[in-house]
């Protein structure tokens, strides 16, 4: 493949100076090398801007922002205004790449004249995870069938991150994160995929989801992930400029979905925020899911959730019960 095309990468780092090597060591390891990385020092109090510079000063590649916290969308708005690349990747600086991640998510990019790629990601404890390898399925969406799949996609799995992603920059063109919020990849993606022709999706892994206790996405709920409803109310405004009426229909159960979304978190891993009454808390997101159980029980969600929205319905302590028992199973198997 041609290395003419520059790729920028992204990548917002705050307090991960056990994770950054390995992830910069496994974007620095692509087998195509006219990638740029850019680095944005969230105001990190740890080791990590330290070692962003040590190797920005190994690689010329390598460029480093640092600022004063502001948060991981912040952090990736600065990133895109210097960035110079054709095409761009974001990353989260715990996770890491295949070795031809780059590669791939591009060359399909031009083999189908797409705007962006999505390929696999897998949730994995350790660098040493075994991750089955899929005979490769390549999925082409065009115009109109692209949102609708987005939104479909949203409702069956709750996935909507951008770090899978490959974007032509100019799908980008006046688009940015909000910042200060959670969840805001849900309406950024929306918006990109809105100004794209041709999405093309792999169901090759190419990244690697580390999670790790102080993930954003696990622990116990906290005042942030309540920035759902906000995320899933633009959404449900963006839709509604589509006249897409599929698209707006499930934008609409999206809403719906949100209380439920954060009865699943909450009763799985509990609560982590000390502003957060458990009881109160499950009082007021039992009745917003009752109140919006008819439009979720009618959208496009998985069975094994619906049953699991009327066990909240009915009884928040027994969908509790019932997702400690599975979670117990999963752990005896994993």
């Amino acid at each position: 493949m041609s290395n003419n095309d520059l790729v920028s990468l992204i990548i917002p780092v705050y307090r991960v100076e056990k994770y950054l090597s390995r992830c910069l060591d496994s974007v620095l390891n692509q087998d195509y090398s006219n990638i740029e990385i850019i680095l944005v020092d969230d105001g990190s109090p740890d080791s990590s801007p330290l070692i962003c510079d040590e190797y920005a000063q190994r690689d010329p590649r390598i460029s480093v922002i640092h600022k004063k916290n502001g948060g991981q969308s912040s952090a990736r708005n600065a990133g895109l205004k210097v960035a110079k690349g054709h095409y761009v990747n974001f990353l989260d600086s715990d996770d890491w790449i295949a070795p031809d991640t780059v590669s791939y998510a591009l060359g399909l990019l031009k083999k189908y004249g797409a705007e962006a790629v999505q390929y696999e990601y897998a949730h994995v404890s350790s660098a040493d995870t075994i991750v089955a390898v899929p005979k490769e399925k390549i999925i082409v969406q065009k115009e109109s069938a692209i949102l609708e799949e987005y939104m479909k996609t949203v409702l069956m799995t709750g996935s909507y991150s951008v770090v899978r992603c490959m974007f032509k920059m100019s799908a980008l063109e006046g688009i940015s994160f909000r910042e200060g919020k959670n969840s805001e990849d849900l309406d950024f993606k929306f918006n990109v995929l809105s100004h794209c022709k041709v999405f093309v999706l792999s169901n090759q892994y190419k990244y690697f989801y580390f999670q790790s206790p102080t993930s954003t996405s696990n622990g116990g709920l906290r005042t942030g992930d309540f920035d759902l409803y906000e995320a899933a109310d633009i959404l449900l405004f963006l839709a509604k400029s589509t006249k897409n009426q599929k698209v707006i229909k499930m934008a609409e159960a999206k809403r719906a979905r949100t209380p439920f979304s954060l009865l699943c978190k909450m009763a799985y891993f509990g609560v982590n925020d000390a502003k957060i009454s458990k009881d109160e808390m499950k009082k007021r997101l039992v009745t917003e899911h009752r109140a919006s159980f008819t439009i979720l029980m009618k959208s496009p969600i998985p069975f094994s959730r619906k049953i699991l929205s009327i066990l909240f319905a009915l009884n928040y302590n027994l969908a509790e019960v019932c997702i400690s028992i599975c979670k117990k199973i999963s752990s005896n198997y994993a």
